[in-house]
């Protein structure tokens, strides 16, 4: 007794580990074949995607589906170890139950695509679902005894929690290719998962109750089917959030972060090429704005309240313009409107009902006795480049400012005719 005391710590936990690989080896079911690797593999696998789903979510904490993802691929985790750890001890025979973290991983998987493709998710059916299919396997389980019944009805419950993700990314009128893989592949993962359990009672019969060989192709499949959905979902799920984190540093890129409107690099790359594809029947037009004595609302009110007269008359003009012009923020307090297919007298009548709208609207923190004005310049375009257009409403808008402010002016289609005729002899007399 002395002398096992005396044993190191140590000692104790390598004669445990060698008398529980000696019980397995006895048993057959512990050897460095296929199946032992797998079980290996896939709960290592699972634990690494969970970890660094949560680093990529940690950076980005308002992106909750990526959370979604990390958990799933924890608890998917979870699931396979019990595959594992069950060549030590018989207790981990989760295989021969029912398993409930892969389930509850494939729910997170299928809310986390409803999350990122729709903004929300049809939770109640996701756990009605996930409820129905645990009281079911756990009736045929124990009550029916039943392992291929069991198995077929916790493949059921996946193969439907899979296909409301489906019906999710469907609803989603902008996809990728990316989005095409991550769909094909759930699509692809029902079938597998109703498939499995069919091929391998054709293949080797129903399993027995109590006792699923973990060599057997049964156990084996299973964990084929969890390593390439765990490999497969992973790569597409970080394609996903990698382009969408490019997406929405190109967003930055060309949006201006007070208004919330294309800046002015936006505003040029996504209406100069329109312009120029102008022509007399189908012309286009283009309102510059510019808020009256905005220097004064600073000086009287404030920088916050004039920060907030931009954001709302930003507000303001996108729900006014149609769906089809492009609105931006040029700098300071002055912005551009771009109408596609709109002739000049469509334009004014559109800028005039703008510019009153403005001017009814309240502001915070300004008395109603000094309304915010804008005044408006307008030109019409039938091919002409973005920024001879924006020169020419420029002067329609100084215009209205000489005018006394609080007006839509333009400059004219003889100011246009005038200018791209001086602009040609120019060119002319350089070429000379």
């Amino acid at each position: 007794m002395n002398g096992f005391l005396a044993q190191p710590p140590h000692w104790i936990f390598l004669t445990s580990l060698e008398y529980s690989l000696h019980r397995a080896a006895r048993q057959g079911g512990m050897c460095l074949d296929t199946s032992y690797i797998l079980s290996t593999i896939n709960p290592v696998v699972g634990l690494l995607f969970a970890l660094t789903f949560f680093l990529i979510w940690r950076q980005q904490p308002d992106k909750i589906h990526i959370l979604h993802w990390a958990s799933a691929f924890f608890l998917g985790s979870l699931g396979f170890a019990f595959e594992f750890l069950n060549y030590f001890d018989p207790m981990f025979r989760l295989s021969d139950d029912v398993n409930i973290f892969v389930p509850i991983c494939v729910l997170l998987i299928a809310r986390g695509v409803c999350l990122r493709y729709t903004g929300n998710a049809p939770t109640r059916m996701l756990v009605l679902i996930l409820g129905v299919t645990y009281i079911t396997a756990c009736w045929i389980n124990y009550v029916q005894q039943n392992a291929f019944g069991r198995s077929l009805s916790i493949s059921a419950g996946i193969a439907a929690l899979l296909v409301v993700s489906v019906v999710a990314m469907l609803k989603s009128r902008e996809r990728d290719k990316i989005d095409f893989g991550i769909l094909l592949t759930l699509m692809a993962a029902a079938v597998l998962v109703l498939g499995r359990p069919v091929l391998s009672f054709f293949v080797e019969g129903a399993p027995k109750i109590d006792v699923i060989e973990n060599t057997s192709f049964w156990a084996a499949s299973l964990k084929i089917v969890g390593l390439y959905s765990l490999l497969v979902f992973a790569i597409l799920f970080m394609l996903r959030i990698a382009a969408d984190l490019f997406a929405e540093l190109n967003q930055q890129s060309v949006t201006d972060s007070l208004s919330g409107l294309l800046n002015r690099r936006g505003f040029f790359a996504a209406a100069e090429a329109l312009a120029l594809e102008a022509n007399p029947s189908l012309p286009i037009s283009v309102l510059l704005l510019d808020i009256d004595h905005f220097k004064h609302v600073n000086d009287n009110y404030g920088h916050q309240t004039g920060d907030k007269v931009i954001r709302t008359l930003s507000d303001l003009m996108l729900s006014s313009a149609p769906e089809t012009a492009i609105v931006g923020r040029l700098g300071g307090e002055e912005f551009a409107i771009f109408l596609p297919n709109t002739c000049s007298m469509a334009a004014l009548a559109f800028a005039e009902a703008l510019r009153t709208s403005i001017q009814l609207q309240d502001h915070t923190g300004i008395p109603a006795a000094h309304p915010v004005t804008v005044s408006i310049g307008v030109v019409e375009g039938t091919g002409e480049d973005l920024e001879l257009l924006l020169h020419l409403a420029d002067i329609g808008l100084y215009l209205a400012k000489d005018s006394g402010r609080d007006q839509v002016r333009t400059a004219g289609t003889e100011m246009l005719v005038r200018d791209s005729r001086r602009r040609s002899g120019t060119l002319v007399r350089s070429a000379g």
